[in-house]
């Protein structure tokens, strides 16, 4: 059986059956551990100009030290800027990321992995110690 369960960082976690740390394979890219983690965040969408051309709701499905991955009724073209706002516990952080890839999970949701380009030093101290605290909860 599968739950909820919170975390002292303020990440809720996936619990139950199986790991809740992704798993690899032979076609696995990614560099960086993963953490199931779901977590709602506010996007905006970033123009080359650097101008907002939309914003909306989110959620993580799973995060690293790198990026993360999110679902939405969005749909995002690989090389998309977002800047994306984390509620983690009582701090909110702010990060600009590049859509790395996103793909259509059924009619009303999609999912895309974000790959972190900028965070200022405090947010990404902030970012770090929360994933830390994620790493450590779960065995």
């Amino acid at each position: 059986m599968t739950k909820l369960k919170e975390t002292a960082a303020g990440f809720f976690l996936l619990c139950g059956t199986g790991e809740n740390v992704m798993s690899d394979d032979l076609f696995e890219r990614r560099q960086t551990e993963r953490r199931y983690a779901l977590n709602f965040l506010d996007y905006e969408v970033i123009s080359d100009t650097g101008s907002v051309l939309g914003r909306g709701l989110a959620r993580t499905l799973n995060v690293s030290e790198t990026g993360l991955r999110l679902e939405t009724s969005q749909f995002f073209e690989p090389g998309q800027k977002l800047r994306l706002t984390l509620g983690l516990d009582n701090d909110l952080i702010q990060v600009n990321g590049r859509v790395v890839n996103s793909q259509p999970e059924n009619e009303d949701l999609c999912t895309s992995c974000v790959m972190f380009l900028e965070f200022d030093q405090a947010h990404r101290s902030t970012y770090q110690k929360h994933f830390e605290a994620l790493k450590h909860s779960v065995g």
